[in-house]
């Protein structure tokens, strides 16, 4: 894999999150989602898909997207929470729970901002 593979492969896949954060946004405001497109599973996602397929051959082995891996875990297990209190009818509750999910989501987005920074400096040798 070349450098600029690896860049637009964590691109691709930040833009997967970003997608996937506004069908759940879209399923707090009331709006009929499918489950497929906000899936709860942390691995059932786009950016998990990536994330545990070639983003971990690529990267597993830095501190950097271990660091992704959390915040990411952290997000769907908030978004569990708020998959349920729509599910339930909660629509406060849900969107409280919303507003937590957004920030956690900056946090996972700056995250992989650093990832990219990391493989922007990081010599052809390493991919």
């Amino acid at each position: 894999m070349t450098k600029q593979e690896a860049l637009r492969q964590v691109r691709y896949a930040k833009s997967s999150h970003i997608r996937w954060r506004a069908y759940v946004q879209a399923m707090v405001a009331g709006l009929e989602v499918e489950e497929k497109r906000a899936p709860v599973h942390h691995k059932e996602c786009d950016f998990g898909h990536w994330f545990y397929s070639d983003g971990f051959k690529a990267f597993g082995h830095w501190q950097i997207y271990q660091d992704v891996e959390y915040s990411h875990e952290l997000l769907h297990a908030v978004y569990h929470m708020v998959f349920e209190a729509c599910a339930n009818g909660e629509q406060a509750r849900a969107a409280t729970l919303a507003e937590q999910l957004v920030g956690i989501s900056h946090s996972l987005l700056e995250a992989i901002g650093l990832l990219e920074e990391e493989i922007q400096t990081a010599s052809q040798y390493q991919f």
